[in-house]
């Protein structure tokens, strides 16, 4: 892949980023392991990677200067709580339907921008609130009968808290990488630091949590770091600092959809009809609150 090619096409690299990250559910799901323990390994697969990459960064333009790696650093924070509640959203409720509820975040990332950055939500986010609400509740599966996962009301409580640590995460990440010449060590940073916090926080919050996953769970937690962890978020990065907060958190919609293509291809999963629409209902209210209006073009004198 051309990183170069992208640097000028931010909002292709956002579409291709959310489409590699989409396939993150599937790989969680298969490697049978418990929520924690594949947060821990997806960002420790990931780090020797980036270790390079970000090492060959600072060679090239010198030192990231220190309030970066701090914003950083915090972001691997709040990313360690979105990976863990992600996880455990996807194993209560399934895959397919976990991604969609983790995008709740397009409308975190206005209310974060609203208290953090004086951004007053637009009327467009108070219309659309009420019914994405009705969107979550249907994902559920409590309108219209079963749903994958073995508790989908409480895979929705996990689901939503995943898409509040997600949105300040990519509030906060993208703060800290400011310095758009550099996407290896901003993620190395966040991907290091979401690490840590696992081993800190993953006993607590895990009974199951351990440090030696099986060959079999192995194979699939390469994967998901190599392929989500480093090159989707490092295509992501691309975008980040070149476009509006917003319009990033928009493009990532797309995940979702290829999510739950990826739970119906590889997982076998049957996500109802209500369940179905529901995720809809989401994906257009979380559209519609994220656009801007059109402007009005003036008339000519």
């Amino acid at each position: 892949m051309n990183f170069n090619k992208l640097l000028s096409r931010p909002v292709l690299a956002a579409v291709i980023g959310a489409f590699v990250i989409s396939s993150s559910g599937a790989l969680t799901k298969q490697s049978l392991e418990s929520p924690a323990t594949i947060a821990l390994w997806r960002c420790l697969w990931a780090l020797p990677l980036l270790a390079f990459l970000s090492h060959r960064e600072t060679l090239k333009f010198g030192k990231r200067i220190q309030r970066d790696r701090v914003l950083s650093a915090l972001a691997g924070i709040a990313f360690t709580f979105d990976l863990v509640m992600w996880h455990y959203s996807i194993h209560y409720i399934g895959a397919g339907m976990a991604t969609v509820l983790g995008n709740l975040s397009s409308v975190v990332v206005a209310f974060v921008a609203w208290i953090f950055l004086k951004e007053k939500p637009s009327k467009r986010l108070l219309l659309a609130l009420p019914f994405v609400l009705l969107g979550v509740t249907m994902t559920t599966g409590a309108l219209g009968g079963g749903a994958d996962g073995i508790n989908p009301g409480l895979g929705v409580i996990f689901g939503i808290a995943c898409s509040i640590s997600y949105g300040i995460f990519i509030v906060v990440y993208r703060a800290g990488g400011k310095d758009d010449r550099r996407i290896a060590g901003p993620l190395f940073d966040a991907t290091l630091f979401g690490a840590l916090g696992t081993l800190a926080f993953g006993p607590f919050v895990d009974p199951d949590f351990h440090l030696f996953p099986s060959f079999h769970s192995h194979l699939y937690l390469v994967v998901l770091g190599v392929l989500c962890q480093v090159l989707g978020w490092l295509i992501i990065s691309i975008a980040l600092p070149r476009l509006p907060a917003a319009l990033t958190a928009l493009i990532l919609l797309i995940q979702p959809l290829g999510g739950i293509g990826f739970a119906v291809l590889f997982l076998s999963e049957h996500p109802t009809l209500i369940q179905l629409l529901g995720g809809m209902v989401i994906l257009g209210g979380v559209v519609y609150a994220s656009r801007a209006p059109r402007a009005v073009a003036p008339t000519e004198q």
